[in-house]
């Protein structure tokens, strides 16, 4: 819009204006903070209706500013039939120990490392609704010996419904659900070694929300997003010898995952059109393992394995030299846990939009 155009608001209406835009930035912030529980904000941000009287300025900043997105957060759905996105990312996991049930923390001379590389692809069905699948493969080795060979894990597939629309005239947070279910294409029994379990052999319902907001701080742009997402097991699973559940040679038994998840936020600030900087907090969590089963020669057994939760922190600085193309390079690491692995996660990534 032509800045010489644009009508200027009387002092009563601009106090007006700060008023509403408080009380809806507050509403946006609070509306997931209590939900249990990779980007695309150039196909997630519709431009604010042409009729809204706003500052120029403010339009040059929240319209225009680019983004990749942060390393942990879900994004929403695209907001165009048939934009197709693709994002490869990569990480390294460094294993620093383990958390034990009272959050102290294990080391271990032969702490188990890992790289591994998946693919999200986003494709629009509709302007509202998406579909997304993210294919990865993962190599672990440790000291005593290694993956072997490269494994791919289990396939996850989403469709991604985006019910408001992202309103930064209005400060008006946009509001995605996903539902989708997590194949178990991934090895997981009768394995020849420990390391090479990458999968969990049982299906997962996939479920959650996301809502996203851009707010103009002083010129510069900050975006939020905040999310709760959870995998929910839908199937058991027979389990023989070595296997991705620490079973060893021998073993037959049955085992069913709890309910897992994470919910998080995210912010994203602007310090150029191209130059973002960007950090994730995330917590998460999940149940017991159930397993039953026996060695040879010894009892049944009926067990639960503990429930465990982490929280990771994940600053990255973003680059984004044009609209279609976005570089994110960060880590993140655990700063808290129970029953899980504390670790160091260094990762890159590169968006493309068509």
């Amino acid at each position: 819009m032509n800045a010489s155009l644009l009508k200027l608001p009387s002092v009563h209406t601009m106090s007006k204006h700060v008023a509403r835009k408080t009380k809806i930035s507050l509403f946006s912030l609070g509306l997931l903070w209590g939900c249990p529980s990779l980007s695309y904000a150039k196909l997630t941000q519709p431009l604010p209706p042409a009729s809204h009287e706003i500052d120029a300025t403010e339009v040059n900043i929240l319209d225009v500013q680019r983004y990749t997105g942060s390393l942990l957060s879900p994004s929403g759905a695209v907001t165009q039939a048939g934009s197709l996105m693709l994002e490869p990312y990569f990480q390294s996991t460094i294993s620093r120990g383990a958390y034990q049930a009272d959050g102290a923390v294990r080391n271990s001379k032969h702490r188990t490392d890992s790289a591994n590389s998946f693919l999200l692809i986003k494709y629009g069905l509709t302007d509202n609704l998406s579909i997304q699948v993210t294919p990865q493969v993962i190599y672990y080795w440790n000291g005593r010996t290694t993956s072997s060979s490269v494994h791919f894990s289990d396939l996850p597939v989403e469709f991604q419904y985006r019910w408001i629309d992202q309103d930064n005239a209005r400060y008006i947070p946009s509001l995605t659900t996903y539902l989708g279910m997590n194949f178990p294409t991934g090895d997981y029994a009768d394995l020849g070694r420990a390391l090479d379990g990458a999968g969990t052999g049982s299906y997962a319902l996939r479920f959650g929300l996301q809502s996203q907001a851009a707010y103009n701080i002083y010129n510069h742009a900050l975006r939020v997003r905040l999310w709760g997402v959870a995998r929910k097991p839908v199937s058991s699973t027979n389990i023989h010898n070595i296997s991705s559940y620490g079973t060893g040679t021998g073993y037959d038994g049955n085992v069913k995952s709890g309910l897992f998840g994470n919910w998080g936020f995210s912010l994203e600030y602007g310090l150029t059109k191209e130059w973002v900087l960007a950090f994730d907090f995330q917590y998460d969590w999940g149940k017991g393992t159930r397993m039953r089963g026996a060695y040879p020669n010894q009892p049944f057994q009926r067990y639960v394995t503990g429930a465990y939760h982490d929280i990771q922190v994940a600053p990255a600085i973003e680059y984004n030299p044009t609209p279609a193309i976005g570089i994110i390079v960060g880590t993140s690491l655990t700063v808290n846990g129970h029953n899980t692995n504390d670790f160091v996660q260094p990762q890159f990534a590169v968006n493309f939009a068509f």
